[in-house]
């Protein structure tokens, strides 16, 4: 009888645990929070933070794993960090509570968090918001970001083309047509010639030593170009500059920008990596 009391106790815990997560949350609805996902064996959970990159939209970092032991605890095994772009998608998540941040031993806000994000009034934000919703099927939130950003900045690339996706969403067929125009101009192959536009820009200012020009034409083209290995390659291209002259401050920022990409390969990190090792 002792041995059963005790198991059932144990049982009850082992419930407790898994009422701790409730898998209520998008994915689009989870911005600047730490999610867990289930995994395939439902006693693991994948764990990572959601946040929105101004340039390149919604990202989960992915962290590691956890499991819920019998004392209610949550065993984490942490991983190497790996980005993923969200795509949309219905999959559900469950917010992890804020009191549970130390067993995983994260931050609520990651130190890392402000390399890839500004304000919340900052057009680019603004912008990337307005197109994520559109992505996902939520026009009029959509709109809500894009006359924002408008407000900001009437000429942003690529704004003109969100309206007309948003209105459409919005079966406003008038409003839409009037930035059809736009909408139609705007197709892959272009924007990708744009990319190799932007590479070679960049190589020509960075080789010249237009130091300031390059890294402000990296942050024009990273809001055209839909390509991120050319956005890690104009990056790279700074980087290596500032390696040349011994910076090391200017080095750390760009490194920065060379991880924020997910390229196939991590030959680009490798390498930048390798360049802030060899000045420190």
């Amino acid at each position: 009888m002792k041995l059963l009391f005790c198991l059932l106790v144990l049982c009850s815990i082992g419930v407790k645990a898994q009422t701790d997560l409730k898998f209520d949350k998008l994915l689009i609805d989870c911005e600047d929070k730490w999610v867990a996902v289930k995994a395939e064996d439902s006693i693991h959970y994948y764990f990572g933070f959601i946040y929105l990159d101004n340039s390149a939209g919604l990202t989960f970092n992915l962290e590691g794993t956890f499991r819920i032991d019998s004392l209610s605890r949550y065993i984490a095994r942490k991983n190497k960090n790996m980005k993923l772009r969200l795509a949309p998608n219905k999959v559900v998540v469950a917010e992890i509570p804020a009191s549970r941040l130390a067993e995983l031993k994260v931050q609520a806000k990651p130190d890392w968090l402000s390399r890839f994000r500004t304000d919340d009034q900052n057009a680019d934000r603004l912008f990337r918001w307005g197109s994520t919703y559109n992505r996902w099927g939520d026009a009029k939130k959509a709109l809500k970001f894009l006359k924002q950003a408008r407000s900001k900045d009437r000429n942003y690339p690529g704004l003109d083309r969100e309206f007309f996706w948003a209105y459409n969403g919005q079966k406003q067929e008038v409003l839409a047509n009037l930035y059809l125009g736009e909408a139609l101009a705007d197709v892959s192959e272009g924007r990708q010639t744009n990319c190799e536009l932007y590479k070679s820009l960049v190589f020509k200012q960075t080789n010249s030593n237009e130091l300031k020009q390059a890294e402000e034409m990296y942050y024009y083209a990273i809001k055209e170009c839909i390509d991120e290995t050319a956005k890690a390659d104009m990056a790279f291209n700074i980087a290596f500059q500032y390696y040349k002259l011994m910076n090391k401050e200017k080095l750390k920022q760009w490194e920065n920008e060379v991880t924020r990409w997910i390229v196939p390969n991590e030959s680009y990190s490798e390498k930048v990596k390798k360049m802030s090792t060899a000045l420190n």
